[in-house]
């Protein structure tokens, strides 16, 4: 099952150490692991989580870069060597009259009784020994193990064995905090939204400045935890696997208020004004990265620490959305909600994914010309065999609208009518001798049928622009209609029914506002339309598509 978070605090201060506090020395081990054991799959975010804690800490927490190290797919051995080697700066520091204080955090996956590097395992016993025996003031280890599932990860290998309470067991020593990012048996998550677990990223939101209740400009371990409690519990609420709840415990005698982050010191923040209420998600406009994911309550401005950039602050409330632009150099920024703009959205639950998806433009009207050459089959031959000729230079052509809607944020699915006509088929040798008009014979397929349309964006122009890739497949019913002119203008029509299916793929291209381009291959095969001979004509052939679409 997945993890476990566990601070802990050895040896009391008797006051928090500040930011700038000379005679207290920080280091941090911070390790993620998306490497997977036997029976393991290979996780997708763990090593990013790490990086993002090592990241904060050196940004908010009062740890210098040089005394971060951060490892991903680590053994064991080097676990070891580095724990080691902290060991003996931390020695070195109270034999010189300084206090130290050490950070671990540890994501990746984890069985009841170790957390597993790739093939290897390094026991919570030996952990818990190796950790103590570094001689710090006060040390915080935060584990949080997994394993992943599809979009809702499941983290650690065996639900069988309980983590949460067998951790404990093995790291709990007289004055430490233990946070866990998820309680008794219960399983732990990755986000696929987030991109990264749901708890570390609350976690952080928190460190960053949310989870200062009393405003006080830090973030301590109790306001750390109720924070990634409450969000915690709310993105996993509606996921498949259940609601995570964090959990704490804490025996740090005479210690007070242990101050994880000082969001104060930050050099640049974003605040959300008192009167802003929702579901706000933070992003990074140049990463298209979430910073931060919150629900903002109405009445009290939040500060949430970041670093100088552009960013884009999404707030939902009820079913209206607000996208709301800001710029931090090296100061804070205040949102005017005045300059944020409104935007349409669609709700949908997805498996896993945190609750709400939110698209803009959820239903796309497409128009699609095609142009290219029509099938030759035994009808075609059987036509030309009667003297019959069709104009070598003549191409079929074709037209066709489509309705589509989100199913998912790159698959959608509709239905589609086209039509296409081929060059006439013309018999004129005896015209010239008689007078009268040439034998003629058209052709002429209608389609309806279901879509679906995938498309694999790969470049992002800008906010609501990008380039795509796309695919599509088409199956439905075909409706072919023949018409026969006579010498003397007489018509005849046949009106043939049978299964008509379509295949394509081509780059799409979309502009912000809704608008986007498409231009592709396409193979179409309708084999619905016969002659008294017992031939088949496939209607059809291999088309190139130019489509213009407008997404709302």
């Amino acid at each position: 099952m997945r993890s476990l978070v566990l601070p802990a605090a050895l040896v009391c201060l008797a006051a928090s150490p500040a930011r700038a506090d000379e005679h207290v020395a920080t280091y941090a081990l911070v390790i993620g692991s998306n490497a997977g054991g036997p029976g393991q799959q290979l996780l997708r975010f763990a090593e990013d989580d790490a990086r993002k804690v090592g990241a904060v800490l050196t940004e908010l927490g009062g740890y210098q870069a040089d005394s971060v190290d951060v490892i991903v797919h680590p053994t064991p051995a080097l676990v070891r060597d580095r724990l080691v080697a902290i060991g003996q700066r931390v020695a070195a520091d109270l034999a010189a009259g300084r206090q130290a204080r050490l950070f671990f955090y540890y994501s990746g996956h984890a069985r009841s009784n170790a957390i597993d590097l790739g093939t290897e395992e390094l026991p919570l016993e030996e952990l818990r020994a190796r950790l103590f025996a570094v001689p710090a003031t006060l040390t915080v280890v935060v584990l949080d193990a997994c394993q992943s599932g599809a979009f809702s990860r499941i983290k650690g290998a065996a639900p069988a064995a309980d983590f949460s309470y067998s951790s404990r067991q093995r790291l709990d020593a007289s004055g430490i905090a233990v946070l866990a990012s998820s309680s008794g048996s219960e399983l732990s998550q990755e986000s696929e939204q987030l991109h990264g677990s749901y708890f570390t990223h609350h976690l952080l939101v928190g460190l960053r400045g949310a989870g200062d209740a009393n405003h006080d400009g830090q973030v301590s371990i109790d306001e750390a935890y109720r924070y990634a409690y409450q969000q915690t519990l709310l993105a996993t609420a509606e996921t498949a696997v259940g609601g995570q709840h964090v959990s704490l415990e804490v025996d740090l005698k005479g210690h007070g208020e242990v101050p994880l982050s000082y969001p104060r010191a930050a050099t640049a923040s974003i605040e959300l004004p008192a009167a802003m209420e929702g579901q706000t998600l933070v992003e990074d406009r140049k990463a298209h990265a979430v910073v931060a994911e919150t629900y903002k309550a109405k009445g009290a401005p939040v500060r949430i620490a970041v670093a100088p950039g552009d960013y884009d602050v999404l707030v939902r409330h009820g079913d209206h959305l607000q996208r709301c632009s800001v710029s931090t150099g090296g100061n804070g920024a205040e949102i005017d909600l005045a300059t944020c703009r409104d935007e349409q959205i669609v709700v949908a639950t997805q498996k896993g994914g945190g609750g709400v998806v939110r698209w803009e433009h959820p239903y796309r009207l497409e128009v699609t010309g095609t142009l290219g050459g029509e099938r030759d089959d035994a009808f075609t031959q059987t036509l030309a065999d009667f003297g019959y000729k069709q104009d070598s230079l003549a191409v079929a052509s074709g037209i066709s609208v489509a309705g589509l809607r989100h199913l998912s944020p790159d698959i959608w699915v509709g239905g589609v009518a086209s039509y296409a006509s081929t060059p006439r088929w013309q018999r004129d040798e005896m015209s010239g001798s008689t007078g009268l008009a040439p034998l003629r014979f058209d052709m002429r397929t209608t389609t309806l049928a279901a879509l679906g349309h995938a498309e694999l964006p790969f470049y992002q122009v800008g906010q609501g622009a990008r380039v795509a890739l796309y695919g599509r497949l088409a199956v439905g019913l075909g409706i072919g209609r023949t018409s026969f002119i006579d010498q003397d203008d007489k018509t005849t029509t046949q009106t043939f029914f049978g299964v008509a299916a379509s295949v394509g793929a081509g780059l799409r291209i979309d502009a912000p506002g809704g608008l986007g381009v498409a231009l592709g291959y396409q193979l179409d095969y309708a084999p619905v339309i016969s002659n008294l001979t017992g031939d088949t004509h496939a209607s059809g052939g291999h088309r190139l598509a130019l489509g213009v679409g407008y997404s709302f």
